[in-house]
């Protein structure tokens, strides 16, 4: 009976160690491409490396549908996103005109998916810069840090990033 209860103890054991080392290591990119709805064969420069120092791996890849390039930092222990950045590919527009501080929160708001009021908490600035016009917005929202940036004539998601704080 000691002996049955020793050889499931070590089973449970190698299982567990295991599934931590598949969970963080064979499946960063699984769990990247899940969380950007994509499979391998949408996306292109499938890329991903490994973070000795902070035990993270950096996944990046670029959708062949839309040209947006993907960036994720995935904790090598518990397979956890920390932070995600999705950069929207766009055609330049060298008009300076603007949709708005408040047309560009609430797209930044409808991205993100979270309330306005939160996003009317945060910073919203205006740059014109090499004849392109954007708001960059950042705000918290609990335990997660925002950056967006809107195109400034269209009002379009520009790029989309937010990053875990863990407070």
């Amino acid at each position: 009976m000691k002996r049955l209860i020793s050889v499931l103890l070590a089973a449970v054991m190698v299982a567990a160690m295991s599934s931590s080392v598949f969970a963080a290591g064979m499946s960063a990119q699984d769990i990247a491409l899940r969380n950007a709805k994509l499979t391998k064969s949408q996306v292109k420069n499938l890329r991903t490396e490994y973070d000795h120092e902070d035990g993270i791996y950096e996944v990046d890849f670029r959708s062949k549908k839309n040209g947006a390039k993907y960036s994720y930092e995935i904790g090598s222990r518990n397979g956890k996103i920390y932070e995600r950045s999705i950069d929207y590919k766009y055609k330049r527009s060298y008009s300076r005109d603007k949709v708005g501080q408040s047309a560009a929160r609430k797209a930044a708001s409808k991205k993100s998916g979270v309330r306005l009021a939160a996003v009317k908490k945060g910073i919203c600035s205006y740059d014109y810069d090499d004849g392109e016009g954007f708001y960059e917005i950042k705000f918290r929202s609990g335990k997660y840090k925002y950056d967006i940036e809107v195109q400034a004539p269209t009002g379009k998601v520009t790029e989309y990033k937010w990053e875990y704080m863990g407070r």
